[in-house]
């Protein structure tokens, strides 16, 4: 009998890189690039990225097997004081148990130009800290040194990783304008990985090839008499090669009502669909939705922990014990763990805690918060299911990709009789069935052993804010009476938050602040009632509030909640309006005009509409005696706008703008 060692593994033919010479060497900087002074394709660009260039291999090693090894040379000129903080570097690492990927050769140099010579400042191995970012990520931050206006900044580094699932994605734009961005990978046959490449840029090269390249194996063979020999297994594979560019592309510039911006750059992404070694059946990696439901529902840190943790049943009961409806008794349970559990800020899907540390301790993070309510109410009867969700800031689900890990949060859909309640309690000041504003985004995934489906992450009801005015304007310019404020749904909750979390001196001196006004008196109603609205009634003085001329006084009867200007600046857009919520903003006005005037000039009705009734303008003005009234009502009925619609909605505002910013005009008799 023989024993077989390996001894050496020769691999005959690298990685394959593409013809084209990487597009930037580290320390080889065109003294052009650090003498300039403006970036002639966007003057007011405050940085712009020079070069961004990384490459991903698949790489074999006969001590570590195959592994994914990330290279990448940035480069950046600093143009103005305000791209200073494009010297900060956030590296993120991959770990998973005692693996994790390691970062290595980090090198970077910042070059100014001093009394016309190239002075170069070199990055401290010390000058690098890791910090923990999620349970699987680690940063790797540091500052790079001398940055100042006019510096060109170079950095370079490798992140070699065993989890070849990671494959790093690209992204091809930033916050600055990127001059030239380029991506490769070289991948042997034996990983398929799906490739989504997103954004509105388009692509300056494209290329693709593949190659046959050969790995040679050489054993030392031992006998079973103790001699040696040697021989080789030449093992063939084609191996896959991928080249995208993009060229000058302009800085991504966020707007008003975006959830992630990571949604929109252009970007290339990369999820592991399946493997296929020699001699070895294809391994599925990535599945299907009802593959990744099967999962979770037996899963013993999230499906099983609803039907799990019988110690929860005797609390159950006798928070419910008075109660008979089932919908009373949900709304019990759900106030019960949002008053007496405190989140601890983490956004998580499984829990990483038995529920009985968490209702001992009394504080967890949202997935367990949301289990530990869902296996309450399961222990009284409800119909109850784990919701897995994204949240605004972590993106969009793609519903075409089945891939777990675009998921980064978890709720509860509770189901009483022919009505269906998405539940969190990580926020104390919602009531129940309205989610976290930062849930409100597309779809989320409902798990559920009788197969998975999909349910809308919208806003249960309209939100409402009301602005109230009934007093009077003198001769002297100052409107003198009652305001009253009131609020529903998101916006009652956002100003509860801010009432609840000052002293109410401190929230008063705010809204002075805010409105330069003099506040007299406030009475405040419903602050810790969640299922009414907020509602708060000040005496006010204000002074200014009108321009007083000759017999003449002029003044905008808009005093409060006015748009001043249109959100929207530009004259196009390439990504959705994500208001988030349906809402109305209203503002009624009852006021008594100085004797002796009278209305000269006013505005007159106006209804502006959207096209199918996705919003509404309305603006009413009348006079009776010496009082004047007017009420204008801004509505938003949906609470997404694509693309297309973007500029029907723009000059919708430009309109509400226009028409709130008319003035009335007194004249004495």
């Amino acid at each position: 009998m023989r024993l077989l060692l390996v001894v050496a593994i020769i691999i005959i033919a690298k990685a394959a890189t593409f013809a084209q010479k990487p597009p930037i060497k580290f320390g080889d900087v065109p003294i052009e690039e650090i003498q300039m002074k403006v970036y002639e394709k966007d003057s007011s660009a405050a940085a712009v990225v020079l070069t961004d260039f990384g490459e991903s291999t698949i790489a074999y090693s006969q001590s570590e097997g195959f592994q994914l090894i990330f290279q990448r040379i940035k480069r950046v000129k600093i143009l103005t004081k305000d791209g200073l903080d494009q010297g900060d570097f956030s590296i993120q690492l991959y770990h998973d148990g005692d693996s994790d990927e390691k970062l290595i050769n980090l090198k970077g140099i910042t070059y100014n130009l001093e009394n016309g010579k190239v002075v170069e400042s070199k990055l401290k191995n010390d000058a690098q800290f890791k910090e923990k970012y999620s349970s699987n990520l680690n940063l790797v931050k540091f500052t790079m040194p001398n940055v100042k206006e006019g510096s060109v900044i170079e950095i370079s580094y490798r992140v070699v990783s065993d989890f070849i699932f990671n494959f790093q994605d690209w992204e091809f734009q930033s916050t600055i304008p990127v001059v030239w961005s380029e991506y490769r990978a070289n991948v042997p046959e034996y990983y398929n990985y799906e490739k989504y490449m997103q954004g509105y840029l388009p692509v300056t090269v494209n290329e693709q090839s593949t190659s046959l390249k050969s790995i040679v194996i050489t054993t030392n063979n031992r006998t079973d008499n103790g001699g040696t020999g040697f021989s080789s297994d030449k093992i063939d594979y084609m191996l896959n090669t991928n080249r995208w560019v993009v060229e000058n592309a302009p800085a991504f510039k966020e707007e008003a009502y975006i959830t992630s911006y990571q949604d929109f750059i252009s970007k290339i992404n990369f999820e592991l669909s399946f493997t296929k070694f020699p001699n070895r059946p294809i391994n599925k990696i990535m599945g299907s939705w009802e593959d990744i439901n099967k999962s979770y529902v037996e899963s013993s840190d999230f499906g099983g922990e609803i039907k799990g943790n019988g110690f929860l049943k005797k609390t159950a009961d006798e928070v419910t014990a008075t109660i008979n409806s089932p919908e009373e008794k949900a709304l019990a349970i759900h106030a019960f763990v949002r008053n007496n559990f405190t989140w601890s800020g983490s956004y998580r899907k499984f829990t990483e805690n038995p529920l009985r540390k968490i209702f001992d301790d009394k504080k967890g993070s949202s997935a367990e918060l949301n289990l530990l309510m869902g296996s309450m109410l399961e222990k009284i009867g409800l119909e109850v299911y784990p919701v897995l969700i994204s949240t605004r800031n972590n993106g969009f689900i793609r519903e075409m990709t089945p891939v777990s890990s675009q998921f980064n949060y978890s709720v509860i859909l509770a189901k009483i009789g022919d009505k269906q309640y998405l539940l969190d309690v990580t926020e104390k000041l919602l009531p129940f069935g309205m989610l976290p504003e930062r849930c409100l985004n597309g779809k989320g995934f409902v798990v559920s052993k009788a197969g998975h489906s999909w349910v809308g992450l919208s806003a249960p009801e309209r939100s409402r804010l009301i602005y109230s005015v009934e007093g009077k304007l003198t001769e002297e310019a100052s409107l003198e009476g009652k305001l009253t404020l009131e609020r529903t749904g998101y916006f009652a909750a956002r100003d509860r938050k801010q009432y609840l979390a000052k002293e109410e001196t401190e929230y008063v001196k705010n809204l002075t602040d805010v409105h330069q006004i003099e506040v007299l008196k406030s009475e405040f109603s419903n602050a810790n009632e969640l299922a009414k609205s907020f509602k708060e009634v000040h005496d006010v003085v204000a002074t200014d509030r009108a321009n007083v001329a000759t017999n003449t006084i002029y003044f905008n009867p808009v005093f409060f909640n006015k748009v001043k200007e249109n959100p929207f600046k530009s004259e196009d857009r390439k990504y959705p309006v994500d208001f988030g919520l349906s809402f109305d903003q209203m503002y009624i006005l009852k006021l008594t005009i100085p004797d002796g005037y009278v209305v000269d000039e006013a505005p007159q009705p106006k209804v502006i509409g959207l096209p199918d009734g996705a919003g509404r303008f309305t603006y009413s003005f009348t006079q009776m005696g010496n009082t004047i009234s007017l009420i204008n009502n801004l509505q938003i009925n949906k609470s997404v706008f694509n693309q297309v619609e973007y500029a029907s909605l723009r000059e919708f505002y430009n309109q509400v703008v226009a028409k709130q910013a008319e003035q009335v005009v007194l004249k004495k008799k």
